[in-house]
């Protein structure tokens, strides 16, 4: 890697809809800064981006993780980090956008803006990054770039061209530089601008000028004095427009055969802001907690964030890392600040692909991976041993579905949950853990295609086979009535020592997601003081297994009012035993119900098809909330029972042709009433 000053470093990723060719422009931005030696395309498989086999081959050859490269063009130093569109696979992506400083956005030219668009725009605004935007696949047929840009600026986007094609679809021939008005062909070559085209060229560049003009007063009061902006004030306002999120650039032309991708390159450099350009962090000091800012200077203190992990079967593990400010060199000792622990930093590598290339020192702005750092994870925040700064622990995703976890052999056991562990470790968007009332373990993911990707994974990395199943819902029970001076008695006389206690509970219904209380109401020492304790714990293991279904009791108060005690046979086993028995005859009596998770769903999908999505969570027994346009998209927001979602991804996607997508997240458990509730009953006591 070169000596490069921060303000030549540009930390970039592609992002946008899936299958609309982000994968493709970034193989054709590394070829034409001469990154690598030839085209590598997707389809054929030579992609150096989509380089893992769950990429390759088969059905599915779109990107599965986020991929990071490092190159040099110029005497600039650019790290690209290419993003999966697929809402199964963003997770990853959107970890690495919160250490990124700028995108670019690619939108296809024929169907122009769609749902992941749409969130990766909502994502971008949300992390206040730069952005300039592709219109990709000019050379297709029913290519139109002013569709396109009409579909962006339905999204609140303001897009400014600052390429214009030369012919379309079959023929596409180069692009126009609005820039520098120079007409700019497949192969690279430049020229002037053909008679055919310098009139819409000359009446767009009027419009670019007028654009950069509105992005900075001592600009806009030259031109409308002068009539007139010279090139490099033209792009200085583009800049400052880009860089304040006022406008967003637009440049067209194909990744597949290469148009416009030069102009792409030329932009990244001039249009998306450097480390030093982006300026500090925000961050607190580790030895005082005060407030601070870590600026991107190499003589500051060292500070970086952590936004991937990749399990390499040669390096071992590999934490990639971006650095904020200060230097890191081989052999360091660095405090890990979010899990306050101390490590060494081993070799430092620059990423290309699934390539690596040995490095002795990182500045600011430097994108590098760390081989085996200790007890470091993907969010992470680094800094000195000494005179740290705190940086934000970045956001991890949430997954939307779970699956049962089952090994193919019991004697694989260990073996199947060590490895997935190891694989959440490299998917952030991963989570493995068991639920207690169920008993299962669960793998939980962003969609269905994820969790069986991972399974797949599983196989060609640790050769261990595991059975995906639906997941048990996780019902619970709870009461609907006051019930008073319940007794729960254990009287217990053997020939020696006996058990006696008795105690008398009242029991009623809490508050949804209130949990369980306890409280003590003797007096006059009915029950011995240190014999109370025991009377809560038997009440709480009683309530791990309902009277209806054996389900978890929640959401009650208990109140342990009146009891027995002997000299001789009262002990804490026998008060524990006294306090379950206790509370089961209170739920019997109390008028217990089922209860069952509800989640809060978000779906985006196309205007088309919001009534079909209406409709079919309606026969889900949903409640649909709100309903908001949004471009050319439609969000509907509702609350649906979690049985009726475990295998919803692939309903959305039959109903929206693959469009649509959906997020979700617990909400709170309700009552199951009628002959749901005895179907509900009835399978759990028969086992089934």
């Amino acid at each position: 890697m070169q000596n490069v000053q921060v303000e030549h470093t540009r930390n970039f990723a592609i992002i946008g809809h899936s299958g609309d060719g982000k994968t493709s422009l970034g193989e054709a931005i590394l070829h034409r800064a001469g990154a690598t030696e030839t085209l590598g395309r997707v389809e054929d498989g030579t992609s150096v981006l989509n380089y893992l086999p769950e990429e390759r081959g088969g059905h599915h050859t779109a990107s599965v993780t986020s991929h990071v490269y490092g190159f040099e063009s110029d005497c600039f130093h650019l790290t690209m980090v290419d993003t999966p569109g697929d809402s199964n696979f963003s997770g990853d992506g959107d970890v690495a956008l919160q250490a990124l400083d700028g995108a670019i956005l690619v939108l296809d030219a024929v169907e122009g803006a769609k749902s992941g668009t749409q969130r990766m725009l909502t994502e971008i605004r949300a992390l206040d990054l730069a952005v300039i935007c592709f219109v990709n696949g000019l050379d297709r047929e029913r290519a139109d770039v002013s569709g396109a840009l009409g579909s962006l600026e339905s999204l609140d986007v303001k897009p400014v061209l600052l390429t214009l094609s030369m012919g379309i679809q079959s023929s596409l021939s180069g692009v126009i530089d609005l820039l520098r008005m120079k007409a700019v062909y497949s192969d690279g070559k430049e020229g002037e601008i053909p008679d055919e085209f310098t009139d819409e060229a000359e009446a767009q560049r009027e419009q670019l000028v007028e654009s950069a003009a509105e992005c900075d007063d001592t600009l806009i009061e030259r031109y409308l004095e002068d009539g007139e902006l010279s090139d490099d004030d033209v792009l200085r306002g583009l800049a400052a427009g880009v860089q304040s999120r006022a406008i967003v650039p637009v440049l067209c032309g194909s990744a597949a055969t290469e148009v416009g991708v030069d102009s792409v390159l030329r932009e990244i450099k001039e249009m998306l802001p450097s480390p030093e350009a982006r300026g500090g962090w925000a961050a607190t000091e580790v030895s005082s907690d005060n407030e601070s800012l870590a600026e991107p200077s190499a003589d500051g203190p060292f500070s970086a964030v952590v936004f991937k992990t990749i399990i390499d079967r040669y390096a071992g593990t590999l934490s990639v890392l971006r650095v904020v400010s200060g230097t890191l060199n081989h052999d360091t000792p660095i405090l890990n600040a979010s899990r306050d622990t101390k490590t060494r930093v081993g070799k430092l590598m620059l990423l290309k692909g699934g390539e690596h290339q040995e490095i002795s020192v990182a500045g600011p702005g430097d994108i590098v991976a760390v081989a085996k750092l200790k007890e470091v994870h993907t969010g992470d925040v680094l800094t000195a041993e000494k005179n740290g700064l705190r940086l934000t622990d970045l956001r991890l995703p949430e997954g939307v579905i779970s699956y049962a976890v089952e090994s193919g052999d019991r004697a694989d056991e260990d073996k199947v949950f060590s490895s997935l562990a190891r694989l959440a470790e490299e998917d952030p968007a991963l989570q493995i853990g068991r639920e207690p009332s169920t008993g299962e373990f669960l793998l939980t993911g962003m969609g269905e295609l994820h969790i069986r990707t991972t399974a797949a994974k599983l196989k060609r990395m640790f050769n261990v086979e595991v059975r995906l199943t639906k997941p048990k819902v996780p019902y619970r029970e709870t009461v609907t009535h006051r019930v008073e001076h319940v007794e729960g008695k254990l009287k217990k006389q053997t020939g020696g020592a006996g058990m006696y206690g008795v105690c008398y509970l009242n029991l009623e219904p809490m508050p949804r997601s209130k949990g369980f209380e306890f409280v003590d109401k003797i007096v006059g020492g009915s029950i011995p003081r240190n014999l109370i304790p025991a009377v809560e714990k038997g009440v709480l293991e009683a309530c791990d297994s309902g009277p209806l279904a054996g389900y978890p009791v929640v959401d009650i108060r208990v109140e342990c009012v009146d009891g027995k005690f002997h000299a001789v046979d009262s002990n804490e086993m026998a008060f524990k035993l006294a306090g379950s028995f206790g509370l089961k005859a209170a739920l019997e009596q109390a008028k217990p119900v089922l209860l069952e998770p509800h989640m809060s769903v978000e779906v985006i999908v196309p205007d088309e098809n919001v009534g079909d999505v209406m409709g079919d969570i309606s026969s889900r027994r949903g409640i649909v909330q709100t309903t908001e346009a949004r471009g050319h998209a439609a969000v509907v927001v509702a609350t649906v029972p979690m049985a009726e979602m475990l295998e919803y991804a692939t309903t959305l996607t039959r109903i929206t042709g693959g469009k649509g997508e959906f997020h979700m997240r617990f909400s709170h458990y309700d009552q199951v009433t009628g002959k749901l509730a005895e179907k509900i009953i009835e399978s759990a006591q028969s086992g089934s």
